[in-house]
């Protein structure tokens, strides 16, 4: 594996000739930065597994309560989906984990705080309404109700119903239609400088900092989180077909996560393992260097819903099914056709969450101005924040 590891540094580096030589616009580097804040998202999470755990405890995700103490209500559930929960229900009512548990090490199972048997009564609520009137489906949650507050607000607010100008517009302005997804995607692969620019990529290396919380004071009465208190910095390499290696360099180590184009493994301080499945079909996902290129191969369905703005950019925006099921928002540039923005929905026990990135881009660190124009070495710093809704 480790001499994989090096030979693939390699090769990625010296392929860097194989880059475009035309040069396209200097906004372009911070536009298709978007398309590599879903690898970051990834590997943010997976990094939380990355320990030498043994080649058959990896390949199993038992269900929490075989895994952790005192579980209730969410009997059945995997394992793996046990922050995610726990980060859902926390945003959704705008509170901190100690809201509900003793945050101290070994006490969270304990249910010394009211406010953890109030939520388990709201967990069967929520289960029991979606049971009754939605199939099972994670139609209502907490957040529907909850909206980062505590308590729900029950009265609408003054001014909530007030009745819109019905004024009759003499001079109505004309709708433009919306284009369909086809031709939004069309314009994007243009954008990008045609098809046979995109199929001589060959390879991408990217550098990003991620913030992230850091925990202070931990196993003890004053523990707190602290936002962006952490920074990681995570190389990537990427060279077709589906070879890919990513470096993440921690306060407590480096980890690495690789994979061949058939095994997934992974390497921290404490040791090394291969992938499990789900490990596995996400990195899949990040190794296909075209996956954010050629958008039309990556979808079952699209269909262009509206237009928004993000700051002084007008977007139409497209709601898509991914080949694996996922549910996509993508947000294409009026303008210039570029894909500025993507979140991607991953559904939990109590609904779906999103990985929503809050990019900021240092752009191209040589004259060329375009990561499909240079044969040298690209940078960039993109700032993310992962949040839950």
């Amino acid at each position: 594996m480790l001499g994989t590891e090096a030979n693939f540094i390699q090769s990625t580096r010296i392929g860097r000739s194989d880059l475009m030589e035309k040069t396209r616009s200097r906004h372009y580097f911070a536009y298709l930065a978007i398309g590599l804040v879903l690898m970051v998202g990834a590997l943010n999470a997976s990094s939380h597994s990355a320990g030498a755990a043994s080649p058959q405890a990896a390949q199993q995700d038992k269900p929490v309560e075989q895994t952790s103490k005192n579980i209730q209500v969410l009997t059945g559930m995997a394992s793996s989906q046990l922050l995610p929960v726990m980060h859902f229900m926390r945003t959704s009512l705008g509170v901190r984990c100690d809201y509900c548990h003793l945050a101290e090490n070994d006490k969270y199972w304990m249910d010394d705080k009211p406010a953890k048997q109030t939520a388990r009564k709201m967990l069967q609520m929520v289960f029991d309404i979606n049971k009754a009137n939605f199939g099972g489906r994670q139609v209502v949650t907490c957040n529907t109700c909850h909206r980062g507050s505590v308590k729900p607000v029950a009265v609408p607010m003054i001014g909530q119903g007030a009745y819109t100008n019905t004024t009759a517009d003499l001079d109505p302005k004309p709708v433009a239609p919306l284009p369909p997804a086809e031709q939004i995607l069309d314009r994007y692969l243009q954008a990008l400088g045609g098809r046979v620019a995109v199929d001589k990529i060959k390879t991408r290396v990217t550098k990003v900092t991620l913030l992230r919380i850091k925990i202070v004071n931990s196993g003890t009465p004053k523990a707190a989180a602290l936002n962006r208190g952490d920074s990681w910095t995570i190389e990537t390499f990427q060279k077709t077909p589906n070879k890919y290696l990513s470096i993440i360099t921690t306060a407590d180590g480096v980890i690495y996560q690789g994979f061949n184009g058939t095994v997934g493994w992974t390497k921290n301080p404490s040791g090394q393992r291969e992938m499990n499945p789900a490990e596995l079909a996400r990195i899949k996902r990040q190794a296909d260097l075209y996956g954010d290129l050629k958008l039309k191969e990556r979808y079952s369905k699209m269909d262009v819903t509206g237009r928004e703005k993000i700051g002084d950019n007008e977007v139409y925006v497209v709601e898509a099914r991914s080949l694996d099921n996922r549910s996509e928002k993508l947000f294409f540039d009026v303008k210039t056709g570029f894909l500025i923005r993507r979140i991607v929905f991953n559904e939990i026990k109590l609904g779906l969450i999103r990985n929503r990135p809050i990019l900021k881009t240092t752009g191209p660190s040589m004259e060329c101005g375009s990561l499909l124009s240079c044969g040298r070495r690209i940078w960039t710093t993109i700032i993310l924040e992962r949040r839950e809704r």
